[in-house]
């Protein structure tokens, strides 16, 4: 009988967490759907994502091997948010032949850090090393259309990049936007470089104190005009104060300071919650100049943001995730908080896309990512 009593007690124990995470999952859709302006809560789940649906998945084969139909709770909740499996991996072959038809396209979109500009030598001397690295790869893979985030301009020379790049990129077309400018020497902002001829340049400018910005270039390809976007939406804008408090929760003594660990994860949390009412702000902003675009769409850049966010939802509703065209779960931040996919390229349905690839280059904290786009055959 106490055995009995034992396993029941454990049973309902493991299906009171079942319904749990099944719980989680669903608040993350709903996170996807309802704008963090509105419900900021359900926004903060997505970070976990892969986890829950770890969880969820360990708990649907437990039922299924015992038999128990407790194991349609779980596999309802993951089949109803299959979206968010595709967006998070991939399985499409990365050596596909580019059609021979219609106009291919090598994109890349890379937050370069500012090339590490700040990553001084003894003496305070500039250091080169990532900058000429970014440079030597760039060369070497000669893309058609280049969008940098976090791009930094030297208008005295001493740290050369503006000037610099057209002399040996074939995307040597420049359009630049500024956020703000050091001494007026550095400049600071976004750029977008294209073998294509600029037709036209505008900027959407973002109600931030951060200098967060969105570009946009229409370019002349062949005999039609294509829109590239490149974006760089809201960060979290963590402090080094809590960099040290989460590499301090490992740290037996800090966690056991429960006056430290509520002000630290209080800190955090506000900090992430304003990042998704800006984000939340910013995306409608560009979703809704999309929507008035006459041209085929590209949009590529740094969301800060992953795919299971409301930011994400609504930058695909009417756009295509160039991912989905590679291989693998694909992280593209390599900071202190790594693992996250939070840059895209994004293209509208005149596109068809193949070979999507994250690069392994450690030049900045985050890797490149590229894709070929073909215009002009059928999807």
């Amino acid at each position: 009988m106490k055995r009995k009593r034992k396993l029941s007690i454990l049973k309902k124990t493991l299906l009171l967490f079942n319904i749990l995470a099944v719980v989680a999952l669903l608040t993350i859709y709903a996170g996807t759907r309802i704008s963090p302006q509105i419900f900021w809560p359900v926004a903060l789940p997505g970070l976990f994502y892969p986890f829950i649906l770890i969880i969820n998945l360990g708990f649907f084969l437990l039922w299924a091997i015992r038999r128990k139909w407790y194991f349609l709770l779980s596999f309802i909740a993951i089949v109803a948010g299959f979206n968010h499996i595709t967006a998070l991996i991939s399985f499409s072959n990365t050596s596909q032949e580019l059609p021979d038809e219609g106009t291919n396209i090598h994109i890349l979109s890379y937050n370069v850090k500012v090339f590490d500009l700040y990553n001084y030598g003894p003496r305070w001397q500039l250091s080169f090393t990532n900058r000429n690295n970014i440079f030597r790869f760039l060369e070497e893979n000669d893309f058609d259309i280049i969008c940098f985030q976090e791009f930094v301009h030297d208008k005295a020379g001493a740290f050369k990049t503006l000037d610099t790049l057209p002399t040996f990129l074939r995307a040597h077309h420049a359009h630049s936007g500024i956020t703000v400018s050091s001494r007026n020497v550095n400049f600071f902002g976004m750029a977008t470089f294209s073998a294509f001829p600029i037709v036209n340049k505008g900027r959407i400018e973002f109600p931030t104190r951060m200098s967060n910005l969105c570009i946009y270039t229409d370019l002349l390809i062949g005999k039609d005009t294509v829109r590239v976007y490149n974006v760089h939406f809201e960060s979290i804008g963590l402090s080094a104060e809590d960099f040290l408090f989460v590499e301090n929760m490992t740290n037996v003594e800090q966690i056991a300071d429960r006056d430290y660990l509520r002000k630290g994860s209080m800190r955090i949390i506000g900090r992430l919650v304003n990042a998704y009412k800006q984000r939340a702000v910013q995306v409608k902003l560009v979703a809704d100049h999309i929507e008035q675009c006459p041209y085929p769409v590209i949009l590529a850049g740094d969301f800060n943001d992953t795919p299971h966010s409301y930011a994400y939802r609504i930058m695909t509703r009417k756009l295509n995730d160039a991912f989905k065209a590679g291989r693998g779960i694909g992280p593209t931040y390599i900071g202190d908080l790594p693992g996250f996919r939070i840059d895209y390229i994004l293209y509208s349905n005149e596109f068809s896309a193949y070979n999507f690839k994250t690069g392994s280059q450690q030049y900045s904290d985050h890797y490149p990512i590229s894709v070929w786009l073909n215009l002009g055959t059928e999807r």
